[in-house]
């Protein structure tokens, strides 16, 4: 039992010190592959939006030919980059 006092009293003691410890600064070869990798993920998240978008046409317009009397489309105004 004293010992897990023991243990309980030093995680304590250790706690603060460990919170304010920081990392280092990155290198500029960290940054240049973190940058690369954003910029890979972008262009993915773009390819899948598309990807999306194209699938959402064709089920619409397959609905539409089975439903001519569905609503037509209504044209949505996003903001540019």
């Amino acid at each position: 039992m004293k010992r897990l006092n023991v243990w309980m009293l030093s995680a304590a003691l250790l706690s603060p010190t460990m919170v304010l410890a920081k990392l280092p600064a990155p290198t500029p070869e960290e940054a240049q592959q973190k940058a690369a990798a954003a910029e890979k993920k972008a262009l993915g998240e773009e390819a899948a939006k598309s990807s999306l978008a194209k699938a959402q046409d064709r089920v619409a317009s397959r609905y539409r030919a089975k439903n001519p009397q569905a609503p037509h489309t209504i044209a949505v105004v996003t903001k540019a980059k």
